[in-house]
């Protein structure tokens, strides 16, 4: 038997390098915010999770790993250095099976510093956290935020009553750096982006910390993933080849992560420029799920409302044709429109349009009125024209985004793929 020396802080465990580590089973989205205010090289082990599946399913470069059955491996979460990882929370996969419990700390260990000398960065393992009971409300204590000033005016939302910068700090631990966005009581995309970001966990989209409330605003905090994709607008270089580089990386990132929710069965609806963030690395995330809309098994919610009180919910230059049609026999007068997947698709050739356009950055630029939109791609069947200094290659590419029948449009792994394979062209 051994004795392991125990401290609490805020109702969280820290064990000091015990001889035995604990496999905890939490989800990596609540390791994630837990990780963040802790100092680096804080770390747990947890049971891997249909999350982890799913990005592994992703990744261009698996690892021998990869290929475990589904119970013989773990996952070590580490808090990290963001200046060397671009990223508050590292995951390392590392092999596990029951028999391994005697000598469980020395041979994951073992492990982890293979991985970390590979890529010459390694952070030292300090404290294990031991996680109390999710918080399933998410719900943060507003008197830890601090440094808000939402008479900035520098972050315009359609759907919020503005946001800010300021600092997350919990008592004795490390102070975040967070991006809030506060909105109107009873703003139905409050709990529609906290109810779907509460279960997303992937580099390439905003990471969720909480949320918290008081008598006017509701109030969703978010790390600070940098600035809107539409402040790069257009995409610069030197030459046309270093331009079209950059406008290629950015569209691989977007194609991953939209990769990770179309195998979440999540449909973002409103991808452009504006709703995607970039730091000061060129890393991207997904953000603004204030219209994205998840299909659950037995309950297809895939066809909704696009319309209501005759005005559009969402913007019509970013909708598919599929999305903007009249469906007949129907029980109101709305619009409905059929929303997939593949309509993201639509939306992510527009988004690269935007990429290369001029200022400011609006597809179908000679297209004064958005009311005359749909009737342009709807009725008329017309798609965006190639922009001026886009590379044919690349439109061609963006041309399969605009199919017209959703079935036969191109999806995001190819998209991906497609992105790659430009990469080493304008290299």
């Amino acid at each position: 038997m051994y004795m392991t020396r125990i401290k609490r802080k805020d109702s969280i465990i820290f064990l000091h390098m015990p001889n035995r580590l604990t496999i905890q089973r939490v989800s990596p989205a609540y390791v994630a915010r837990a990780l963040a205010s802790q100092s680096r090289g804080t770390y747990l082990l947890r049971y891997q999770t249909s999350n982890d599946e799913i990005i592994s399913s992703i990744q261009l470069k698996k690892s021998t790993t990869t290929a475990l059955s589904k119970d013989s491996y773990v996952v070590l979460s580490v808090r990290v250095d963001e200046a060397k990882y671009q990223c508050a929370v590292m995951n390392y996969r590392l092999s596990y099976t029951e028999a391994d419990d005697s000598k469980l700390r020395s041979k994951l260990l073992k492990q982890y510093k293979c991985q970390v000398n590979l890529r010459e960065k390694v952070t030292k393992l300090t404290n294990e956290l031991i996680l109390p009971k999710e918080n399933e409300n998410w719900t943060l204590d507003p008197k830890e935020i601090t440094g808000l000033d939402f008479t900035e005016g520098h972050f315009g939302g359609r759907h919020h009553a503005g946001a800010s910068r300021g600092f997350w700090k919990k008592s004795r631990q490390e102070s975040v750096n967070i991006f809030v966005k506060r909105m109107k009581k009873k703003n139905e995309h409050f709990q529609n982006e906290l109810n779907v970001l509460k279960d997303l966990c992937f580099f390439s989209i905003t990471t969720l910390y909480g949320h918290y409330t008081d008598n006017t605003y509701d109030y969703l905090v978010f790390a600070d993933n940098g600035n809107s994709l539409i402040s790069l607008c257009p995409i610069i270089g030197s030459t046309v080849r270093s331009r079209m580089r950059r406008v290629v990386n950015i569209g691989f990132q977007i194609a991953n992560a939209m990769m990770y929710l179309e195998k979440k069965q999540i449909v973002h609806r409103d991808l452009t420029a504006s709703n995607v963030l970039v730091d000061s690395h060129g890393f991207i995330r997904i953000a603004d799920f204030g219209h994205a809309i998840q299909k659950i098994d037995g309950h297809n919610y895939l066809v909704s409302s696009c319309a209501k009180d005759g005005r559009w919910n969402f913007q019509p230059r970013f909708l598919a044709p599929e999305c903007i049609t009249r469906r007949r026999g129907s029980s109101s007068d709305q619009n409905y429109g059929c929303f997939s997947s593949k309509s993201d698709v639509w939306s992510f050739g527009l988004l690269m349009v935007q990429l290369i356009l001029d200022r400011p950055c609006v597809p179908y630029p000679n297209i004064a009125n958005d009311e005359d939109v749909p009737r342009y791609i709807g009725v008329e069947r017309k798609v965006h024209l190639q922009p001026p200094n886009c590379d044919f290659d690349l439109y061609c590419v963006l041309q399969q985004c605009w199919i017209y029948e959703p079935i036969r449009r191109i999806s995001f792994c190819d998209l991906r793929e497609k992105m790659m394979k430009l990469a080493y062209i304008f290299n």
